[in-house]
């Protein structure tokens, strides 16, 4: 059980709840607004996929249910030591699970990376990717673990600064967990999208940490010298320790898989008839050698470091014991503490001036946004204008042909005016000519009844003779 926890520790990594990583990351390395991504991303248009740049935004549709999508920008920049904020938010949909998140070390040879990973119903999970499969790092199950404080169901940044290995991670500015995967050196920055699942991205920001140059260090200043190459030797131990670290991990690693959780030669004969882990072995015996390199190279340069440190000394002794070339090497000290006052001032004005670019560049992205928000409703009030004007004109042609009619029946009206009005008949003389009228229609009937019987008469007269 001790071997299996260990092995847990080392391969996948440790969970804290206090923030771990203490540096200040101030050194802007990459600033994406996803205002034009035909140089860095891609404009993809098929039956799985839909990604589009408008607005302001990076809209991703994942039509497809079965897996979600890994998005890599075109160009091959590696991060190691950095701070990434990333914000986005999702869209209309009637899948409530929608998820989206950050791809961090990616590999450059596609063998996996990190995923920080959250979805709508406030929870966040973190995945160890593989070129082949996902492996949750974090909770339990799926990985998936709440943070209904933390996260809202439309709109989220997700932050995470790493350093050493570790990591600590954000979402809205409060902190979740630190974590540690020892794997994974440095590697690309991309974007994710969950299955079935609509997001805008907004903008991506990562930040480095503002190093040391060796040429900034004041000449004339022995004791600074000294604690700059001090300095300097002691981050390059400590990066000898950590790697000397690392080894004895692997080291304990590969005994693990060698011994097998049985021990004896029947677990070894039964660890060689495994080929999946006999190859995952053969990749850490291949890291470790490449860990051992590294460890070898760092040593001999920690060496060169120390030795040119000592000459650096007996330089500066050399120098205070001949009075004519310390003389030299004051003014020489002078001219170059006159240009690195003058380098601050370039830097002082460079920062100021990067503020004010990003500052104008906020205000101008939220113009814009303004700016598509008025010609929208322009737009619309246009199309309510064209409604309205075809509508008048319908009016007008209603009242046209209401003109026409009145005007028309203003005529048969003036026309019956001119006319003599017809005498008006009293009922008794009305009632006189139906009397009339019911008499000569009675005469008629009479007269016809008796042409047809002397009509049959004649005809009987002529039949009998």
């Amino acid at each position: 059980m001790k071997k299996i926890f260990i092995f847990w520790f080392v391969g996948l990594g440790l969970f804290v709840n206090a923030q771990e990583v203490q540096k200040e990351f101030t050194r802007v390395l990459l600033n994406e607004t996803f205002d034009k991504i035909d140089n860095n991303w891609d404009n993809t248009f098929n039956a799985d996929n839909l990604f589009i740049a408008q607005n302001g935004y990076y809209e991703l549709f994942r039509k497809t249910k079965k897996a979600g999508y890994f998005l890599l920008p075109k160009t091959n920049e590696e991060y190691s030591v950095f701070e990434i904020e990333i914000a986005f938010s999702f869209g209309d949909h009637d899948n409530k699970k929608q998820s989206a998140g950050v791809l961090l070390m990616a590999q450059q040879d596609g063998t996996g990376g990190l995923l920080i990973e959250i979805n709508q119903k406030k929870e966040y999970r973190i995945v160890r990717v593989y070129n082949d499969k996902l492996v949750p790092i974090s909770g339990s199950g799926n990985g998936w673990q709440k943070a209904s404080t933390n996260i809202t169901k439309l709109s989220n940044t997700v932050s995470l600064k790493t350093y050493n290995k570790v990591y600590d991670l954000y979402i809205n500015a409060i902190f979740l967990q630190s974590f540690t995967e020892i794997e994974l050196n440095k590697g690309r920055v991309g974007l994710y999208i969950g299955a079935d699942s609509k997001v805008k991205y907004d903008f991506m920001k990562i930040k480095g940490e503002i190093k040391t140059d060796l040429a900034t260090i004041n000449a004339g200043d022995a004791k600074e010298e000294e604690k700059s190459f001090t300095q300097i030797i002691i981050k390059m131990k400590d990066q000898i320790n950590r790697k000397d670290k690392e080894i004895d991990e692997l080291k304990s690693k590969i005994k693990l898989f060698e011994n097998g959780s049985l021990g004896g030669n029947n677990a070894n004969n039964n660890f060689q008839k495994d080929t999946a882990t006999a190859n995952e072995l053969q990749r850490l015996k291949s890291k470790l050698q490449i860990f051992e390199a590294d460890n070898e190279a760092l040593s001999f340069k920690t060496v060169e470091l120390e030795k040119q440190n000592e000459k650096l000394e007996a330089f500066k002794k050399g120098i205070e014991n001949n009075q004519e070339n310390g003389d030299i090497i004051i003014n020489l000290t002078t001219m170059v503490g006159s240009q690195k006052v003058k380098i601050e001032e370039l830097e002082l004005k460079n920062k100021s001036l990067n503020l004010e670019s990003n500052s104008l560049f906020t205000e101008t992205k939220d113009l814009t946004k303004q700016l598509d928000k008025t010609t929208n409703s322009l737009s619309a009030e246009k199309e309510k204008s064209a409604k309205y004007k075809s509508d008048l004109d319908s009016l007008k042609k209603q009242i046209a042909m209401l003109n026409d009619s009145l005007k028309a029946k203003n005529e048969v009206i003036k026309s019956n005016a001119n006319k003599v009005p017809e005498k008006e008949i009293s009922e008794e003389e009305l009632l006189q000519q139906m009397i009339e009228k019911e008499r000569k229609e009675r005469m008629l009937r009479k007269e016809e009844e008796e042409r047809k019987k002397k009509e049959e008469e004649d005809k009987k007269n002529n039949t009998g003779g």
